[in-house]
């Protein structure tokens, strides 16, 4: 049995987000940053959908202990601490370029989106890269241990590509944030709104 992310967990992560807003709204936070917290919101759980569900439930292999189940994911190949080593994954390219493409990819958009709901410093979203791939990859091998079976691959290299897809999306914000401003000024816009608030975001690069 696999218990996959389906419309009950959609309705309760939209259900906790309902929630959440009123709070922000009584701390002073504007409709607009509302907005992209919503949108940064439902891309969180996009996220945890990819890189957690399904869930294996009663399926495969049960080691008895935490050591068995490490010494099965060695076996079959499911747990690499090496950063850039492939093993045999180089004996399928095209699956292995793939599976570089989309660590990258699904981690683009929070580090793009996140400064339009945390004010970050540069040096900081090195940290944060670093971060969100270990977390990811913990929680993945959390997730093995729970179940007993070695379902999800827990690799140092993916890790690494999602904290260059961070990276990947902050440069694009900077640059996105670089020609607004210039945009903005060369034709003297006025800033409402929405814009306001992309026009605030954008300054504090």
């Amino acid at each position: 049995m696999r218990l996959d992310f389906d419309l009950l967990e959609w309705l309760i992560g939209i259900l906790i987000l309902v929630l959440l807003l009123p709070i922000l709204w009584t701390r002073k936070r504007s409709l607009s940053y509302l907005f992209f917290f919503s949108v940064f919101w439902v891309y969180l759980l996009i996220l945890i959908n990819v890189t957690m569900f399904p869930i294996p439930l009663g399926e495969g292999h049960r080691p008895k202990n935490m050591m068995e189940l490490i010494a099965h994911m060695q076996r079959v190949h499911a747990i690499n601490l090496i950063p850039f080593y492939f093993g045999t994954c180089w004996e399928l390219p095209r699956l292995c370029a793939v599976g570089i493409y989309e660590n990258i990819l699904m981690t683009v958009p929070l580090g793009f989106g996140v400064s339009f709901i945390a004010r970050l410093k540069s040096r900081n979203f090195l940290w944060l890269a670093v971060a969100v791939g270990l977390i990811i990859e913990t929680a993945q091998f959390a997730l093995d241990l729970a179940t007993g079976i070695a379902y999800r691959t827990v690799d140092a290299n993916d890790a690494l590509f999602n904290a260059i897809g961070i990276l990947l999306g902050y440069g694009m914000f900077a640059a996105f944030a670089w020609v607004y401003l210039a945009i903005t000024h060369r034709f003297g816009i006025h800033h409402t709104g929405l814009l306001a608030y992309i026009h605030a975001v954008a300054k504090q690069m």
